[in-house]
């Protein structure tokens, strides 16, 4: 190749590179956006575990406590037909 066909080698491959860099620019600008946006919903996900978590040993624990409680009203309703009859 001569001179010429190079300069226009490297004149073309400049202009595309003036072209199409403001666009993969932007393109990048977006991906970290998202990217960040990600990385604060996995966060909240991970909070949202571990508060779900605890909510459902609180819930059990509750759940455990009713049933012990409805065993004693059995019992004490037990007692009193056994007092009436």
């Amino acid at each position: 190749m001569n001179a010429n066909e190079w300069i226009t080698v490297i004149g073309l491959v400049i202009s595309t590179a003036v072209v199409i860099g403001p666009g993969i620019v932007a393109v990048h600008a977006k991906l970290a956006v998202v990217a960040s946006r990600v990385a604060d919903l996995c966060d909240k996900v991970e909070r949202l575990s571990s508060s779900h978590e605890e909510r459902l040993r609180m819930c059990l624990d509750h759940q455990s406590r009713l049933d012990r409680q409805e065993d004693q009203m059995a019992d004490v309703l037990d007692r009193v037909r056994e007092m009436e009859g």
